[in-house]
C-alpha cells in the first residue's frame, strides 16, 4: 500500500507532501490544475523514463520519493531480496531527476539500476490510463488474463514444460539432419583423408625417433671413412708403418758399420715402439654399423612423408593423429544418425502426444472459466451504463503455441441486434473504459498488485453511470488501494477518501497543490464539481456523502 508520496521540484509542484489511505481515493481539480502531474509523478516513482522538463523552471533537481507499507506483501519482498536490498516491512523509493533529464534511484538508501525499478514498479502499481485501454485491445493479453481467472498457472507450467522438451527435440533432429545432410556431402572427401591418414599409421615421437637414428648413422658412416683412410695411410702398401721398418733396418746396417750411429738407431727404436702400439689401436677400432645404407634411405624417406602431411594438414603429428580418430568417429557417425533419427522421432512423437494432452486439458479449463469470466464481467457491465451489453470470450483452436492450441479473444455486443465487436477496433474508449474496469472488477481477489491507477475511467459519462461507476470502483477498493482521477461528483462521493489539486499563480509563478480533504473541504469540493456554492448545491453534496 501506498502511504506517502514527496514531491519536490517537479515540473508544477514546488513542494507536496501528500498522505495516501486505504481504499478507494479519488483525485479531484479544475481542468489543467495538475492532476496527472500527481500521477506522473508516481510513474517516475516505478520506473518511467525521466526527461529534463519534469525538473521545475528554476530547480537544479526534481526529487519524487514515495513510501510504501509492503508487510503483507511477499511478492515484493521477493524481488527485493533478489535484488539484494533490504526487504522490511517498509519499502522507501526515491528518484532524483537531474535539469539535464539523468536520474538516480534508490531503494532503501541503495541505489538501482532502472530496469530493477520498473520489476519492482510492476509488483507495486498498475496504471489504467489510456496506454493500458490500448493495451486491452491487443488480443495477446486476453490468453493471459483468462488464465489468471481460471488459474491456470500450475497446467501453464507443466505444458510450458512439454513444449521446451517437444521444441528441444525438435532442434535436435533439425541439427541432426542437417548434419547427416552435411557428412553425406563429404562423406567422400573424409574418407580420402581417414584412408591417407590410417594408411600413414602415425605414431607418437616417430619423426623424432627416426631423425636421432639417422643422425647417429650419418656420424657414424664418418668415423668409418676416416679410420678407413688412417688405416690406408698406416698399414697400406708403402704405409707409414712399412716406411718405419725400412727406415729403422738402414739405420741398425749403418750403426753396424759404423757405431756412431747406434745412439740414433736406438733413439729411432724408442719412438717407434709407442708410435707403432698407436697406430696398432687406430688400426684394430671399428665402429658397429647401426644402419645400413638402404634403412637410412627408408628412414628419410619415411621422414619426408611425415613432414609433408605436416604441411597439408598445418598441424603436427599429434594433431594428424587426432584427426585421424576424428575422420574415424564423423565416418562412423554418418553410419549411425539414421538410427539416431528414428530414435529422435519415436522421443519427438511422444513429446508431441503429452503436449498434446495438456493442450486439450488446457482448453477444456479455459472453456469452463470462459463461461463464468463472461457472465462476471456482463454482469458488472449491466451495472455500469451498459444494461444490455454482452461480454463473450472467443476461443478458437488454432496451431501449438507456447500458450496452448486456443486463439483467445475479447468480444463485446454493447447493445442488442448489433453483433459482437471486437475490442482491438470496433468498441469506443468509453465502452473500452468500462469494459477495462469490469474484469478489474472481476480479477480483483485475484490480482496480487496493491495499487491500481485509472486515469479518468469515467471520461465521457455522467449521471446515473457515473454513480455505478463510483460503486464498481469502492467494491474494488475492497480488495486493492485504488486511485482514480475523476470530473464526476458521483464517483468522488463514492470514494472513501479524496484528494484535491488547486493551482494558483504567485509572483508570476504558477504553483500546484495537492491537499488531503476532511468532510468539510470534500463538502466544499464537490459543490464545486455540482456547480455552485449556493447552501441547495453544498446540502446536496453533503447528502452524497452521507449516502
Amino acid at each position: 500500500m501506498l502511504k506517502h508520496l514527496s514531491i519536490s521540484g517537479f515540473t508544477l509542484i514546488a513542494q507536496a507532501d501528500v498522505p495516501f489511505r486505504e481504499g478507494f481515493t479519488a483525485i479531484t481539480g479544475e481542468t489543467g490544475a495538475g492532476k496527472s502531474v500527481l500521477l506522473k509523478a508516481l510513474r517516475i516513482v516505478c520506473g518511467d523514463k525521466a526527461q529534463a522538463s519534469m525538473v521545475r523552471s528554476g530547480e537544479e533537481k526534481a526529487v519524487v520519493e514515495a513510501t510504501f507499507d509492503i508487510s503483507n506483501k511477499p511478492q515484493v519482498k521477493k524481488v527485493l531480496e533478489e535484488l539484494e536490498l533490504d526487504e522490511g516491512d517498509e519499502l522507501i523509493i526515491r528518484r532524483e531527476i537531474q535539469e539535464n533529464g539523468k536520474s538516480r534511484a534508490r531503494v532503501n538508501g541503495a541505489i538501482v539500476a532502472l530496469p530493477d525499478l520498473q520489476r519492482l514498479g510492476e509488483e507495486l502499481i498498475q496504471m489504467h490510463g489510456q496506454s493500458e485501454q490500448l493495451l486491452l485491445r491487443d488480443t495477446r493479453t486476453h490468453t493471459k488474463m483468462l488464465d489468471d481467472f481460471a488459474g491456470n498457472g500450475e497446467l501453464l507450467r507443466e505444458y510450458g514444460t512439454h513444449w521446451t522438451l517437444w521444441n528441444k527435440i525438435q532442434d535436435e533432429i533439425r541439427a541432426t539432419e542437417e548434419r547427416a545432410k552435411n557428412l553425406a556431402a563429404q562423406k567422400d572427401f573424409l574418407k580420402f583423408q581417414f584412408d591417407e591418414l590410417s594408411k600413414a599409421a602415425l605414431k607418437e615421437g616417430e619423426e623424432e625417433a627416426l631423425e636421432e637414428k639417422v643422425n647417429s648413422a650419418s656420424k657414424q658412416e664418418a668415423e668409418t671413412r676416416y679410420l678407413n683412410e688412417i688405416q690406408g695411410m698406416l698399414g697400406g702398401e708403402n704405409g707409414l708403418l712399412d716406411q718405419v721398418q725400412i727406415l729403422t733396418s738402414k739405420l741398425r746396417s749403418l750403426a753396424a758399420k759404423l757405431p756412431d750411429y747406434e745412439d740414433h738407431l736406438k733413439s729411432l727404436e724408442e719412438v717407434t715402439d709407442p708410435y707403432e702400439s698407436v697406430c696398432k689401436d687406430l688400426l684394430r677400432l671399428r665402429p658397429a654399423a647401426a644402419m645400413s645404407a638402404a634403412d637410412i634411405d627408408r628412414a628419410n624417406a619415411r621422414i619426408a612423408a611425415i613432414q609433408k602431411l605436416k604441411r597439408k594438414y598445418r598441424t603436427d603429428v599429434a594433431g594428424l593423429i587426432a584427426l585421424t580418430e576424428q575422420r574415424c568417429e564423423e565416418l562412423s557417425s554418418l553410419e549411425n544418425l539414421d538410427a539416431d533419427l528414428e530414435e529422435l522421432t519415436r522421443q519427438s512423437q511422444k513429446a508431441l502426444d503429452a503436449l498434446q494432452a495438456t493442450a486439450i486439458k488446457l482448453t477444456a479449463s479455459r472453456q469452463e472459466a470462459a463461461a463464468r469470466y463472461d457472465k462476471a464481467v456482463s454482469d458488472i457491465l449491466h451495472t455500469l451504463g451498459m444494461p444490455k451489453a454482452v461480454f463473450t470470450t472467443s476461443i478458437t483452436m488454432q496451431s501449438l503455441s507456447p500458450n496452448g492450441a486456443d486463439k483467445i479473444e475479447f468480444t463485446l455486443a454493447p447493445n442488442p441486434g448489433e453483433g459482437f465487436k471486437s475490442l482491438q477496433k470496433a468498441v469506443s474508449g468509453g465502452e473500452l473504459s468500462r469494459v477495462l474496469l469490469s474484469i478489474k472488477s472481476v480479477m480483483a481477489d485475484l490480482d496480487r498488485v496493491p495499487l491500481l491507477i485509472f486515469d479518468e475511467v469515467d471520461s465521457g459519462i455522467s449521471g446515473e453511470v457515473g454513480n455505478s461507476i463510483g460503486i464498481a470502483l469502492k467494491n474494488l477498493g475492497k480488495h486493492h488501494q485504488v486511485l482514480t482521477i475523476t470530473h464526476l461528483h458521483q464517483v468522488a462521493s463514492r470514494a472513501v477518501n479524496q484528494l484535491a489539486v488547486s493551482k494558483d499563480e504567485i509572483d508570476g509563478r504558477t504553483y500546484t497543490h495537492v491537499k488531503e480533504l476532511d468532510h468539510e473541504g470534500r463538502v466544499n469540493e464537490l459543490s464545486r464539481m455540482l456547480g455552485g456554492e449556493s447552501d441547495t448545491v453544498r446540502e446536496h453534496a453533503r447528502q452524497l456523502l452521507e449516502a
